[in-house]
């Protein structure tokens, strides 16, 4: 039976290989940076079989990640789907296609290659620096600064750099990883879609993630309408509700009405999301809205980091704003990067309203630069 399992697993191979290669012609126009096709057995051997000893970490409930080397590569991490994750071939083919297109940018993790031969396809990335888990609650008022600049510039890179505007769709804590240097990283692309030629927007067949509906002047639209805008107001829920509030559910009232069908869900996760949309707006302390562990570990906040605070807090609004009102992406990156850096004081706090460079300036000073 040895000789069908063989023919069997080519097949396979194949097609994974075929679904790869067209998402990398029709998303990309065939750009990307090379990658390896590695065996079955180069990686098990790499890993010792994906032994305890060379597993690093578990992201949430989905991935399973290993170190690992081989002749070609002192170091490398490999990328495991969860034994009881379901996720469908073709959404892990669209990860390994968008990851070699984003890979030489700083922002994103470098991928080495894949395994397209196993049960479930591994990606497999350069290891030679470490990598963490994001706990936000361990995060510096200064690093929850840096990790928003980083993710911000990332989700601009996948807006602007290609023919094609890509959507990342599905922003957690648990898609971000953190290097040794403290250099944040945007994974996961099982879930990006991009956007036709000529078009502002893109339906899909499912809404993924919370945020995975179109923020328009009525509320959170259920029409499964997903625009670069989508990314803006995840963004956005993510500066407050995770980085500057900790993640409090400040008010929330648990509901379980609804089952697990769409539209209860879609009804729970938008009262959810307009309860922090309403806390992020109400007019209150920064010292009563800012997560506790951080402002514990800070002791005492000084005034350039309440307004600080404050311009990060104004920033999130926008983002999660009226749609017409909201910024882009760019704007973003380039916003977070001039908080840093401003020595707010009582005569120059920032306004809502903020004046940036042209379009050109931000792409080249904010995208570009961070590419490696």
């Amino acid at each position: 039976m040895g000789w069908f399992w063989r023919k069997m697993n080519k097949k396979r191979t194949l097609e994974r290989g075929a679904m790869v290669l067209k998402d990398l012609i029709e998303l990309g126009h065939g750009i990307s940076n090379p990658i390896k096709f590695f065996s079955a057995d180069e990686i098990l051997k790499a890993t010792n079989n994906f032994s305890k000893s060379n597993h690093v970490f578990r992201l949430a409930y989905y991935s399973d990640w290993y170190s690992g080397k081989n002749e070609n590569h002192p170091m490398i991490l490999i990328k495991k789907r969860a034994r009881f994750w379901s996720l469908r071939t073709d959404l892990m083919c669209r990860d390994i296609a968008v990851s070699s297109m984003v890979s030489g940018h700083k922002n994103f993790l470098k991928l080495v290659g894949c395994c397209l031969e196993l049960e479930k396809p591994v990606l497999v990335y350069d290891g030679v620096k470490k990598h963490y888990r994001l706990k936000i609650s361990e995060q510096t008022w200064k690093r929850r600064m840096k990790i928003a600049e980083d993710i911000a510039t990332a989700l601009a890179y996948l807006h602007t750099a290609f023919p094609r505007p890509f959507v990342y769709r599905t922003l957690f804590p648990w898609n971000i990883l953190l290097d040794e240097d403290g250099v944040a990283k945007l994974i996961d692309f099982s879930f990006c879609v991009s956007i036709p030629e000529g078009e502002t927007f893109v339906r899909v067949d499912r809404a993924e993630g919370f945020y995975s509906w179109l923020l328009d002047d009525s509320g959170i639209s259920l029409d499964r309408v997903v625009s670069e805008k989508t990314d803006v107001f995840a963004f956005g829920m993510f500066m407050g509700r995770r980085l500057l509030l900790g993640n409090r559910r400040i008010g929330e009232k648990e509901e379980s009405e609804g089952g697990g069908s769409d539209t209860g869900y879609a009804s729970k996760m938008k009262r959810r999301v307009q309860n922090v949309m309403s806390k992020l707006k109400e007019d209150r302390r920064m010292e009563e809205i800012a997560d506790p562990k951080m402002i514990e570990k800070m002791g005492h906040i000084s005034e350039q980091e309440l307004c600080q605070m404050n311009a990060f807090l104004m920033l999130s609004r926008r983002c999660i704003g009226p749609s017409e009102e909201v910024p882009t992406m760019v704007e973003v990156a380039k916003e977070l990067k001039k908080i840093q850096r401003s020595p707010y004081n009582d005569s120059s706090s920032p306004s809502d309203e903020t004046q940036f460079d042209s379009a050109q300036d931000i792409s080249s000073s904010v995208i570009l630069s961070n590419q490696t």
